[in-house]
């Protein structure tokens, strides 16, 4: 399937910054613009990658459109594409997020950096990152991380480790050369981030095991599925348990209620309610799992459209029902600091891993991709080997201080 057209540079907006070595570096604003910086990846020739997944653009569009867009709610954005020759090499935004300012306020003043796409060109990356970092020097910034697509409820990171594997949904997949051309700009590592495969019904540690049926068999412990019938309940739950059980990690920022309707009903359309899994203490919503079926496997044909396209919606009804993905992804899985703070309580992380495995064996998934964790978080990752998983990707968070 061909790509849409591109923005050429005479009908690419202003300038951002002075051409650097035959690089143009322009700002995209307006709705024509925008399609133009989301269709780079097709002009870098990513369609012709056996293992890229094109995501749906739809997601993407209502991001970075300011009457639509959730983040921009709490956060400002600008868009940039870089053109050589005539034809976009390579795009990138710079965001500030102030969500992120309230809840780390010890933090240095940092602003962001995402959607980085860039042809193997040292000069074409060094002008799209110093464009990211002018926007946050003009906003006093002194410190710019990233990619993030366009906080951590996204993707984060670039992949620099499993590059024969494709991305399962909800993360990114970038040419190797890409981390190489971020340092060259004078970026370090900031943080990496891993992610782990699970075949279905692998051997899960006997003591893990041990203690996960210990604390199944306490009588005022259930576990449940999420039901479709209250939704509104459920994604309530889902961001209660989200914001407490995830307010200390690394980067983190809160659910707002509009980004979490916005990501309820984007899952609705594919969500597998046997894979969402809710465990209450005493009728309290105390832990959550949250995996769903790896819509990739079915979409890699779409070239990038559902509702503009609206035959792709049609075979994406029709696939989920009769050629269901074979994976899943395991997105968020947490107890509430009470609990996982208790002794009594501290294993319900087993219990919700054992039950999402077995049920998600019978539904006949044959594994899952869980991810991702941070590379310091020791016990959390020596759980999820000692269930059976194995650390298969590695994505980097990069960061570099700014000055004057």
């Amino acid at each position: 399937m061909q790509p849409t057209p591109l923005a050429s540079a005479e009908t690419a907006p202003k300038y951002a910054s002075a051409p650097q070595a035959g690089v143009v570096i322009k700002v995209a604003s307006t709705a024509k613009q925008r399609e133009a910086f989301l269709r780079v990846p097709w002009n870098l020739g990513m369609h012709n990658d056996p293992l890229w997944v094109a995501p749906l653009l739809d997601d993407y569009r209502r991001m970075l459109d300011p009457k639509k867009s959730a983040f921009l709610q709490h956060g400002e954005l600008e868009c940039f594409i870089a053109y050589q020759h005539g034809q976009p090499v390579g795009r990138i935004s710079a965001h500030i997020d102030y969500d992120y300012d309230s809840h780390w306020p010890d933090e240095p003043k940092t602003a962001f950096f995402g959607f980085f796409e860039c042809k193997d060109d040292v000069a074409v990356a060094r002008a799209l990152l110093s464009a990211a970092e002018e926007f946050a020097k003009k906003r006093r910034r002194v410190r710019i991380l990233g990619p993030f697509t366009l906080d951590s409820k996204g993707e984060m990171g670039l992949l620099v480790d499993g590059f024969d594997k494709r991305p399962r949904i909800g993360t990114s997949y970038n040419h190797p050369y890409l981390g190489s051309l971020v340092e060259a700009a004078g970026f370090t590592k900031a943080k990496d981030l891993y992610c782990w495969w699970y075949n279905a019904n692998s051997p899960i540690d006997p003591l893990t095991s041990k203690m996960a049926a210990r604390t199944r068999a306490l009588p005022n412990v259930r576990v449940r599925t999420a039901s479709l019938k209250h939704m509104e309940r459920e994604v309530n739950i889902v961001r209660d348990i989200y914001n407490e059980a995830w307010s200390k990690n690394w980067s983190t920022v809160p659910f707002t209620a509009k980004e979490m309707q916005i990501m309820a009903s984007d899952y609705k359309v594919f969500i597998d309610p046997e894979l969402v899994l809710i465990a209450e203490v005493d009728g309290e919503p105390a832990a959550l799992c949250l995996a769903v079926p790896d819509v990739n496997e079915v979409i890699r044909d779409f070239d990038g459209e559902l509702m503009r396209k609206p035959w792709n919606l049609v075979r994406l009804l029709y696939r989920l029902k009769y050629r269901r993905p074979k994976a899943a992804r395991l997105i968020l899985l947490g107890v509430k600091e009470k609990y996982r703070a208790s002794r009594k309580y501290g294993a319900l992380v087993a219990v919700l891993y054992e039950e999402v495995a077995k049920r998600g064996a019978k539904r006949g998934y044959v594994g899952g991709e869980l991810g991702w964790t941070l590379e310091d978080n020791q016990q959390i990752n020596r759980g999820i080997e000692r269930m059976g998983a194995t650390h298969y990707k590695t994505y980097r968070v990069y960061e570099k201080p700014l000055v004057g």
